[in-house]
């Protein structure tokens, strides 16, 4: 089983250029749901990481998991790393067993016990809209211990600031939010920065940032860890499947 889903992979990459994000989407349901009931367990999504595990080790190693993601999607080595991080949600530097029941919960989102494909599809919507602030997420944690402190979440956007003068305009964001492939319009980037914008003066200053700071800092541990940052995303409006 795990050779199907390279060979699956492959055949649609052949097809095309690059694999859109919602060909590997379609292609991972049809891997996890092995007995096409509609319904994926734990084992079957175990099936899907397997198809990862390059050396069969039980284990997807974090250079195995962006190696292969990039050679289905094209996708930067950071935006690839950015998807590794999601799906590592013990913050081990490893796909395993472990990260299985609590992936499985992620996208069981009305809580029954069960992922359907609706569920699998929305979740994974939600993963694309995540990947942007992860990779901001990941620059913007200096110390590298997979938390953002105040004064490094104030400078979340940091690395769109083009005129080095300490803030984000929304111009900057627009470009930087483009070439970062974040988006092929900046129409995502002009609805965040509207939101972001706290004191409306036209700029993403450390105090705007700072605010958020505290929205998002819903445990009050004084930093923010990934999955509290990507709540950023949903200031943002839904993909659109057929746009």
């Amino acid at each position: 089983m795990k050779s199907l889903v390279l060979v699956c992979f492959f055949a649609i990459a052949c097809a095309s250029s690059v694999l859109d994000l919602y060909g590997v989407i379609n292609v991972l349901y049809l891997k996890a749901d092995r007995d096409a009931n509609g319904i994926i367990t734990i084992p079957e999504l175990d099936g899907v990481y397997q198809g990862f595990d390059v050396n069969h080790d039980g284990t997807v190693t974090k250079q195995e998991f962006v190696s292969f993601w990039q050679l289905l999607t094209h996708q930067s080595k950071e935006h690839s790393e950015a998807y590794f991080y999601l799906a590592d949600l013990n913050d081990d530097g490893i796909i395993n067993s472990k990260d299985l029941a609590p992936l499985h919960h992620v996208f069981d989102l009305d809580g029954n016990g069960n992922v359907t494909a609706k569920e699998f599809g929305e979740k994974w919507m939600g993963i694309i809209r995540e990947t942007p602030f992860t990779v901001l997420f990941v620059r913007s944690d200096l110390n590298k211990n997979n938390l953002l402190n105040k004064t490094e979440y104030n400078n979340f956007f940091i690395s769109f600031d083009a005129d080095h003068d300490g803030k984000v305009s929304k111009s900057e964001i627009e470009t930087a939010w483009k070439a970062n492939g974040f988006a092929d319009t900046v129409k995502d980037s002009d609805i965040l920065f509207d939101k972001l914008d706290n004191n409306h003066d036209g700029f993403l200053s450390s105090s705007d940032m700072s605010h958020w700071f505290n929205v998002y800092d819903t445990n009050h541990d004084s930093h923010l860890d990934i999955i509290e940052t990507v709540k950023m995303s949903l200031l943002l409006p839904p993909v659109n499947l057929h746009q």
